[in-house]
């Protein structure tokens, strides 16, 4: 079982919309940054999923389209940009993923009521095994993150080495180009 990390819409334009929702991320920060360190330790991917509206007010390029910099994202992890709630919908995640050899999916950031639970169901639709991170999805409603825990298969950072199996060597395979993911850039 080859896990990878999908770090969901953490984006300035979210954060600097809603209090809520940036109180809710504060408070998950530690967590969300834990869960990144743990997979680049261990070599397993990191993919970082962008939301680019519709409207034309979040697109590439602007601040409002780039996470947070308290977010431990690094140029070398892997990008995707959505247009739907589900990171899988026509974006070529499910493809990359499975030339990384991934099986497993496991999910931080935003929201959890919105894209971070469409990502959750959409992953099982693909036959992905997928889990949230305790603490690791926020929402600008609290009752939301709790429902999100409760419905989806939820595990803490603490749990990763016990749940997903990890074999040091498996995480150390090379890295596959995609045509549908943007390749990190050094």
């Amino acid at each position: 079982m080859r896990p990878a990390l999908l770090v969901i819409d953490i984006q300035n334009a979210w954060l600097n919309d809603s209090a809520e929702l940036r109180e809710s991320v504060d408070r998950r920060l530690d967590v969300m940054n834990a869960a990144i360190r743990w997979f680049r330790e261990r070599k397993y991917p990191i993919v970082a999923v962008y939301h680019e509206s519709s409207d034309g007010k979040v697109t590439p390029g602007t601040d409002a389209f780039e996470f947070t910099s308290a977010v431990e994202i690094e140029k070398k992890d892997f990008r995707i940009t959505k247009h739907y709630a589900n990171s899988f919908n026509k974006t070529g995640l499910d493809m990359t993923l499975r030339r990384m050899g991934c099986e497993t999916v496991v999910i931080v950031g935003l929201s959890a009521s919105g894209c971070a639970l469409a990502t959750y169901f959409g992953a099982g639709d693909g036959d992905f095994r997928a889990y949230m991170v305790k603490d690791g999805v926020a929402s600008h409603d609290e009752e939301h993150v709790r429902f999100a825990e409760e419905i989806c298969e939820t595990i803490s950072v603490g749990e990763f080495d016990k749940i997903l199996q990890v074999n040091p060597e498996q995480g150390r395979e090379g890295r596959q180009e995609s045509s549908s993911a943007q390749e990190p850039s050094d």
